[in-house]
């Protein structure tokens, strides 16, 4: 029976390593806020995390212009971390609200989508945004 080659187990492990070190979680997050930024409008990130949502909401009467996108995706991520460390009824029931730097982010359930968008005026029955924010897959 031959012995397995060491070495190839290593490189094996090694491209494990360097295609974990590549991957970014929350890789749409750049793009949908300043899409938000730009537009003026609300833009849905779905599925951020399985089951759950955030919908990125410019705030009314925010002084422009809003801060680099670095500075408001850790925003974001902050926010993120927050509601998920709050009582998991609170994410099925509307959801948790914050600002920062002229960010609203609205993190929820993924189930409580149709019920979240229709109050943040969505169009059509599978509960996605007006066709002027569509969201990118």
């Amino acid at each position: 029976m031959p012995i397995p080659n060491k070495r190839r187990r290593e490189s094996v492990a090694e491209n494990f390593l360097s295609a974990v070190r590549r991957c970014e979680p929350f890789v749409q997050l750049n793009t949908k806020l300043a899409r938000a930024r730009s537009q003026d409008e609300p833009v849905l990130y779905a599925q951020v995390l399985p089951g759950l949502d955030v919908l990125l909401c410019p705030v009314r009467g925010a002084q422009l212009p809003y801060p680099e996108i670095g500075e408001l995706r850790r925003a974001c991520l902050d926010s993120i971390e927050h509601a998920l460390e709050q009582p998991i009824a609170g994410l099925d029931n509307g959801g948790y609200w914050y600002e920062a730097s002229g960010m609203g982010f609205l993190i929820f359930a993924s189930v409580a989508r149709k019920k979240i968008l229709a109050e943040f005026g969505a169009a059509g029955s599978a509960g996605q945004l007006a066709p002027t924010t569509p969201d990118a897959p």
